[in-house]
C-alpha cells in the first residue's frame, strides 16, 4: 500500500522548509515567485493534497463572510450570492453559504452554526422583520451583519432594491398606456420588499383614480403565478392591467392568461420585476423593472467591510437602482376607434372565409 504523501515530503523535495510549503498552499504570506514554482512542481510531482481541514483549524480567524439566503433556485437569490461572492472574493475573503428551509427556527439556527465557523460577518440574503433584525444585532454582537431584506425603517445596516421605485414606474407605466383596472399578483406577506412592491402599486392607481379590481398573493414561484394567475382570471372581474412582484410568478400567469385564452397585452397588460435571464424569452417578452442583482451583492460586502472597518458607526439603508424594461406583454390600451376596426376588420375576413 502506497504512503500517503505529507506535508513534509513536499518541503523536502522542493528544498524548502516545512513554513514555506504552508505559505504557499495556504496562499499566506510572501513567498518569491521561483520558490513558489518550485513548491508548486513538487506538489504536482509528489500529488500532495492539502488536508483544507487542519488549514482552518490552524486559523485564528478564517477570512469567511457567512452568506444566508432564500433558495437559491430563485434566480435572484443566486443571483445576489453570485454578487456577494465575486466581491468577497476581490476583498478577500471566502463565503460559507447556508440556504433557509421551513423551520421555525431556521434563521437563528443558521447565525448560530456560522458563529461556530467564526465568520467574520454574516449577510443575510432573507425576508426579516425590523423586530428580526435589530434582535439579531443585539444578540450576537459585536458581529456585523448585513440585510438585504429589511422594512426600510429598521435600525439595522441593509442594502436593498429600491422596491418603492419599482412598484410605482411598473403602475405608472399602465395608467399611461390608458390602463384602468388593474389586478395584483403580490408575493409573500412576510417579505418586505413585495409590501414595498404592491404598497407603491396601489398609491398610484389610488392617485390615478384607477381601480383595483382583484388580487392574489404567491410565493415567488411560476407554480404559485399560475395558480394565481388562474384564480384571478376565475373571478369573473375582467382587468385589463396585471401587476406581478417577480418574473418567475409571471411567467405562471401567462401560462394562465394563455390557457383562458387572454389575449396579453391587448387584453391585458402584464409586467414582472427582477428582469430574469429568461424574462425576454417569455411568451410574449416580459416587461419588467430590472434589478441589479449583482449590484446588490456588491453593495452589501462594500457596507459589511465599512461596518468591519468602523464598528461604531450609525446603520445605513444603500438603496439600489431600478429600471424599466419595456417588452411586448405590455401595450397602449385599445381605443374605442382601434377596437371597433379590430373588429371590423374580423368579419371582413368571416365574411370572406363563409
Amino acid at each position: 500500500m502506497k504512503n500517503k504523501v505529507t506535508f513534509k515530503d513536499v518541503a523536502q523535495l522542493a528544498g524548502v522548509s516545512t513554513q514555506t510549503v504552508s505559505r504557499v498552499t495556504n496562499n499566506n504570506g510572501y513567498v518569491n515567485e521561483k520558490t513558489r514554482a518550485k513548491v508548486q512542481a513538487a506538489i504536482d510531482k509528489l500529488g500532495y493534497v492539502p488536508n483544507k481541514s487542519a488549514q482552518l483549524m490552524g486559523r485564528k480567524k478564517a477570512d469567511v463572510f457567512g452568506v444566508i439566503t432564500l433558495d437559491i433556485s430563485f434566480q435572484g437569490a443566486s443571483r445576489i450570492v453570485e454578487g456577494i461572492r465575486n466581491e468577497s472574493k476581490k476583498a478577500g475573503y471566502a463565503i460559507s453559504l447556508a440556504v433557509l428551509d421551513d423551520e421555525p427556527d431556521a434563521l437563528e439556527n443558521a447565525v448560530r452554526d456560522m458563529k461556530s465557523q467564526q465568520v467574520n460577518a454574516v449577510l443575510i440574503n432573507a425576508p426579516v422583520s425590523r423586530e428580526q433584525a435589530e434582535q439579531l444585532v443585539h444578540k450576537h454582537a459585536p458581529l456585523p451583519f448585513i440585510f438585504i431584506d429589511a422594512p426600510p425603517d429598521s435600525q439595522v445596516d441593509h442594502v436593498m432594491t429600491d422596491h418603492s421605485a419599482g412598484g410605482r414606474i411598473a403602475a405608472q407605466l399602465m395608467i399611461q398606456q390608458g390602463r384602468t383596472r388593474f389586478a395584483f399578483l403580490n408575493g409573500p406577506e412576510h417579505s418586505p420588499a413585495a409590501r414595498l412592491r404592491r404598497a407603491a402599486w396601489l398609491t398610484v392607481i389610488n392617485e390615478s383614480g384607477a381601480t383595483l379590481i382583484a388580487e392574489e398573493t404567491g410565493d415567488w414561484s411560476a407554480r404559485s403565478g399560475y395558480q394565481a394567475g388562474s384564480a384571478l382570471i376565475a373571478g369573473g372581474q375582467a382587468f385589463d392591467a396585471l401587476l406581478i412582484a417577480n418574473d418567475q410568478m409571471a411567467l405562471g400567469a401567462l401560462r394562465a392568461c394563455r390557457e383562458h385564452r387572454i389575449d396579453v397585452p391587448r387584453q391585458t397588460a402584464v409586467i414582472g420585476f427582477d428582469d430574469t435571464a429568461n424574462s425576454e424569452f417569455f411568451c410574449p417578452p416580459l416587461t419588467t423593472i430590472r434589478q441589479n442583482f449583482l449590484e446588490i451583492g456588491h453593495q452589501a460586502v462594500t457596507e459589511v467591510l465599512a461596518c468591519m472597518k468602523d464598528p461604531e458607526k450609525e446603520a445605513v439603508r444603500v438603496d439600489v437602482p431600478v429600471e424599466l424594461i419595456e417588452r411586448q406583454s405590455t401595450a397602449p390600451a385599445e381605443s374605442p376607434a382601434d377596437k371597433a376596426a379590430r373588429l371590423e376588420s374580423l368579419l371582413s375576413e368571416l365574411k370572406q372565409v363563409l
